[in-house]
């Protein structure tokens, strides 16, 4: 059996820029459908993040997930020092190569062991959070927290869920091997209580292939 790893490597070789994605709207009846959300463009929602803090240029940012980099280059074009990080060896080669200007890590969220303390002014999570297991989450918040600098900020994009259950809302595949998991707002509050503050919070209902809607935070790192 492959791990989750050895899944999303394998995504990538046959899957330019992360889509399109199939899945299961019902965890009980496959529903094939084919979503080209991963388009190589950047997120309107984190250009919006962007502007809420008026961020200046030459800051240092994390790109968690980063993929083939939709957002790094965007974010790299708005004049940002860019780091971006993936579990995925194909990706972050083919971003590196593609993307000279910023820098490309393989790593794991859980232990970013080649990161040091207080190194980022922002962190960008707009696709990695949610396909990593939710026992995996707060290691994954605590080093969020330990790399950004005591005034950083973080834009996190959660799928909806309307109840505390810690099952998937969809798979990325048909085996069902790559769960993608949606968190309530009260769950999520709980996993980042010590860490982070909420700012500001968006819902939008049109995003979340699940039916019920995406929810953007903006977070700002606690003192501890």
């Amino acid at each position: 059996m492959k791990s989750l790893v050895e899944e999303w490597d394998e995504f990538f070789k046959q899957n330019p820029f992360g889509g399109p994605w199939d899945y299961r709207r019902d965890i009980r009846n496959w529903n094939p459908l084919n979503i080209k959300f991963a388009r190589n463009v950047q997120d309107d929602h984190i250009v919006d993040f962007i502007k809420y803090y008026n961020f200046e240029k030459n800051l240092k940012v994390l790109d968690s997930g980063c993929a083939d980099g939709r957002n790094s280059e965007y974010l790299i074009n708005e004049g940002f020092k860019v780091t971006g990080v993936d579990f995925s060896q194909t990706v972050i080669e083919r971003t590196q190569k593609r993307l000279p200007k910023g820098k490309f890590l393989v790593g794991d969220l859980r232990k970013l062991d080649e990161i040091e303390d207080n190194s980022f002014d922002f962190l960008i999570d707009a696709g990695c959070f949610h396909v990593n297991y939710p026992e995996d989450t707060i290691p994954i918040i605590k080093e969020y927290h330990r790399i950004l600098k005591p005034s950083g900020k973080m834009f996190i994009r959660v799928f909806n869920k309307d109840d505390d259950t810690p099952n998937p809302i969809f798979a990325v595949n048909k085996d069902l091997t790559m769960p993608v998991f949606g968190y309530s707002e009260s769950v999520f509050s709980n996993r980042i209580k010590d860490y982070f503050n909420v700012k500001h919070k968006i819902y939008d209902p049109k995003y979340g292939m699940h039916g019920q809607g995406c929810n953007y935070y903006y977070l700002e790192r606690k003192s501890k």
